[in-house]
C-alpha cells in the first residue's frame, strides 16, 4: 500500500499488537472512528459506552465452525488523546494464536455488524499517529529501528533516533536561518531607501559560518544508522590445542564450546555476541586451529578460518604461555598468552588464564583500543545517529548555506554593505530552511514517509 493510500485512509484498522506465538495474554488494537461501534457489534450484552474505561466483555466469534463467546478486557479510549490520535479500543485476551486470529476475522467480517474494520498495513498505526500530530517522524523512525534491532548497539541507535538529538540541533539551526531570512527579506522591502540595511553582508557571513560549523559538527560526531547494523568481529586464531576454546568461553562468561586437549575438537566457526566493556559489543569467533589440512574436510575448515580472519576487526593470536610467539606486524592482531596459570611467571602484558580469569580485563581493554585505533563506530560514544534522509538533507542544507555565503563573500570583497543580489540570498536561505525541516521531521516528502513507515510490523 502506497503512502498516499495510507494518508487518505479513513476506515478503522485492526491488528494483533502482541508478539507472534502463543502466550498467556495477547493484545489486539483497533483504531479509527468506528472502533467502539465495531467492537460493540460483535459483543454479547450491552454495547460499550463512549468514554475512557476498562470493561469486561464477551466477544462473539466463530472458531472451528462453531460460534463461541470469548471473554476479554476492553480498554476503551475515545477522542484524540490516544497514540494514533483516533478512537481506539485495545482488547486483552488469552494469547492463543488461533483465538487472536479469530477475533481479528470477526472484527473484519462485514456480515457480523453494520460496520467492519480492515487489517492494518505495516506501520499504519504509527503513520496515523504522525499524521494526527501525535508522533514526530524521528520518533517513528526510532520505533521502527527498535523493532528491527538485533544488538545493544542497534538499540542505542534507535534510542538516539527516538530522542531526536539530531532533530533538536536542526530545530535550533532552522531558527537561526529563519532569523537571517527574515532580515534578508526585510532588506528587500527597504531597497528603495538609501542607507537602510537590515543585515550587513559581513554579519550575514558570520551567522552563516556559525550555522555551518554546527551542522558540520553534527555530521562529524554522528553515525549513520546502517553503520551499527553489523558488529565488529573478534576472531581467535592459533595452532590446535592453543587454548582458543577455553579463552572463548572465558570471554563469554559461560561454557559455549567444548574444551578438549585433543587437537581438532573445534571443527567449525562458532560465533557469539560478547560485551567488551563501556557498552561496546562485538562478535566473538572461535575458529578451527590453523594447520596443514589433511583431506577435503580439513581443507574446507581451513578455508573458512582464513576467510573469517580476513574479515575480522581484531585477531587474537593465542599462544600458550612459555611458548615462542610467531612474529606479527598486523595492527589488528593481539598476541594473547593462554594457560597462564600453568607457568610460574610470564612477562607478556596479555597473559591470561581461562581457569582463574586472570588477564581477561586487560585483554578486553586491549581489544577496545584496537577498535578505537581503527575508528570503529562501535568503540566510542557519539552525539547522534543519522538516518539516510538526515545525511542527504544536511548535505543539501550546507550546500544552500554555502551558496548564500559565496554571495556574502563577494559583497565583502567589493566593499558593499548589504548582501546583493538579496533575492538570491533569500532563495538559498529558503532552500537551507526546507532541508533542515526534513532533518527536524517538519517538511518531509511523501516518498520518504512511505519508506519510513513501511519498515514497521503490522501492529505498530
Amino acid at each position: 500500500m502506497g503512502w498516499g493510500e495510507i494518508a487518505s485512509a479513513l476506515d478503522t484498522i485492526v491488528a494483533i499488537a502482541s508478539p507472534p506465538g502463543n502466550s498467556a495474554r495477547g493484545l489486539i488494537r483497533v483504531s479509527g472512528g468506528d472502533a467502539i461501534s465495531i467492537v460493540s457489534a460483535r459483543m454479547a450484552g450491552e454495547p460499550l459506552e463512549c468514554r475512557r474505561q476498562i470493561a469486561r466483555i464477551r466477544l462473539r466469534l466463530v472458531l472451528a465452525g462453531s460460534e463461541v463467546e470469548c471473554p476479554a478486557l476492553a480498554l476503551v479510549m475515545p477522542g484524540a488523546a490516544t497514540f494514533t490520535g483516533e478512537e481506539t479500543v485495545e482488547l486483552l485476551l488469552v494469547g492463543s494464536t488461533v483465538l487472536l486470529s479469530g477475533v481479528v476475522d470477526a472484527l473484519c467480517d462485514a456480515r457480523r455488524g453494520a460496520v467492519a474494520a480492515r487489517r492494518a498495513n505495516p506501520g499504519e498505526f504509527s503513520a496515523r499517529a504522525y499524521l494526527n500530530g501525535r508522533l514526530p517522524l524521528d520518533e517513528a523512525e526510532g520505533i521502527a529501528a527498535s523493532i528491527a534491532a538485533e544488538s545493544d548497539a542497534q538499540l542505542e541507535a534507535a534510542k538516539r533516533l527516538r530522542t531526536g538529538s539530531v532533530a533538536t540541533i536542526a530545530h535550533r539551526a532552522s531558527a537561526e536561518v529563519l532569523r537571517m531570512l527574515a532580515l534578508v527579506e526585510a532588506g528587500i522591502d527597504f531597497t528603495d531607501q538609501e542607507g537602510v540595511v537590515a543585515i550587513s553582508a559581513r554579519d550575514l557571513r558570520e551567522a552563516l559560518d556559525a550555522v555551518d560549523r554546527t551542522l558540520a559538527e553534527v555530521e562529524g560526531r554522528s553515525l549513520g544508522a546502517e553503520s551499527l547494523r553489523s558488529l565488529p568481529t573478534i576472531a581467535l586464531r592459533g595452532a590446535p590445542n592453543a587454548g582458543k576454546s577455553s579463552l572463548f568461553n572465558a570471554l563469554l562468561g559461560r561454557e559455549r564450546v567444548i574444551e578438549s586437549h585433543i587437537p581438532g575438537s573445534t571443527r567449525d566457526a562458532i560465533i557469539e555476541p560478547v560485551v567488551l566493556g563501556d557498552g561496546v559489543e562485538g562478535l566473538l569467533v572461535d575458529l578451527p586451529g590453523i594447520e596443514d589440512p589433511q583431506g577435503a574436510l580439513a581443507a574446507q575448515m581451513q578455508d573458512l578460518a582464513h576467510a573469517s580472519l580476513r574479515d575480522a576487526a581484531v585477531q587474537l593470536l593465542c599462544v600458550p604461555a612459555g611458548e615462542a610467539a610467531p612474529p606479527c606486524a598486523d595492527i589488528r592482531t593481539l598476541v594473547v598468552r593462554t594457560k597462564g596459570d600453568l607457568v610460574t611467571s610470564d612477562e607478556h602484558p596479555l597473559t591470561t588464564s581461562a581457569r582463574t580469569g586472570a588477564g581477561l580485563k586487560e585483554l578486553r581493554a586491549a581489544i577496545l583500543q584496537v577498535l578505537r585505533s581503527r575508528e570503529s563506530p562501535h568503540a566510542h560514544a557519539y552525539a547522534g545517529v543519522l538516518a539516510e534522509r538526515h545525511r542527504e538533507a544536511l548535505a543539501a542544507a550546507r550546500t544552500a548555506l554555502a551558496d548564500a555565503r559565496a554571495i556574502a563573500d563577494g559583497c565583502v570583497e567589493r566593499g558593499a554593505v548589504a548582501p546583493e543580489p538579496v533575492e538570491l540570498v533569500a532563495v538559498s536561505l529558503r532552500r537551507a530552511l526546507d532541508s533542515l525541516g526534513i532533518v527536524a521531521g517538519e517538511r518531509t516528502p511523501d516518498d520518504i514517509l512511505a519508506e519510513v513507515f513501511a519498515r514497521f510490523c503490522i501492529g505498530k
